[in-house]
């Protein structure tokens, strides 16, 4: 191969090389997001720390009365404290992931677009998965969008509008459809578990899908694994 072919080559393998680590990058930081999301559904459905009114209960404030005289005093009053910042807490943090699940979903597909873009023009293998991989990180897009607030109906009342599967604060504290809800009703009890664990898990396999497609594809690509055959190809 002539000296200018073998450069181009390497210029070609070290672009997709940087844009593989942003890709990862992006994943992995997705990948967060989303468990973050699950991890403050479980703590809002699970205790009641999450009210902005909640009072301290009388076991916060109130000791026992055979408190050993070693144990300082202040300990109930550290707890109820942490109770009170920890709505705020989350609801920083709620917002925080829904600004970063949209715009990293974004960046992810560009990076996924730009990918394809040094494919073709190299005209190297592998174009096949990551273009699958790009469809495919499209719609996780138009799923995370979190359509509910767009739409202004957090509460579901009227029209019914499909919600996205980014949460917002409004819906998580909601009275009647939030993460508090009640078990006595079956049908609502399956639409609040779809809604806030079923959708991110679907989102997480979908993350799942397009981070493995694109890599299969990046490491065709780079030669970093063996050509499959064509049946192989048309199976997947």
């Amino acid at each position: 191969m002539p000296p200018s072919n073998i450069a181009t080559a390497a210029d070609y393998a070290d672009a997709m090389m940087i844009a593989r680590r942003a890709k990862n990058v992006l994943f992995f930081l997705l990948l967060l997001m989303l468990l973050l999301q699950l991890g403050t559904f479980f703590v809002a459905h699970s205790t009641n720390w999450i009210l902005p009114d909640a009072t301290p209960s009388l076991a916060d404030t109130v000791g026992p009365a055979t408190l050993p005289a070693t144990l300082p005093t202040t300990q109930p009053a550290v707890v109820s404290d942490a109770r009170r910042m920890l709505p705020a807490v989350l609801r920083y943090l709620t917002a925080l992931i829904d600004f970063l699940g949209i715009v990293l979903i974004l960046v992810l597909a560009v990076v996924l677009l730009l990918i394809i873009k040094i494919m073709l023009v190299g005209r190297l293998i592998g174009v096949a998965r990551v273009t699958s991989a790009f469809v495919w990180c499209v719609f996780l897009a138009l799923l995370l969008f979190p359509w509910q607030a767009f739409l202004q109906n957090t509460d579901f009342n009227g029209d019914f509008k499909l919600p996205g599967v980014l949460f917002t604060w409004s819906e998580l504290v909601h009275p009647t459809a939030g993460a508090k809800f009640s078990s006595s009703d079956f049908n609502q009890s399956i639409l609040r578990w779809a809604r806030f664990v079923g959708w991110p898990v679907i989102a997480l396999i979908l993350l799942l899908v397009v981070q493995a497609k694109s890599s299969r594809g990046l490491r065709a690509a780079l030669g970093e694994s063996e050509l499959e055959s064509p049946d192989d190809m048309a199976l997947n």
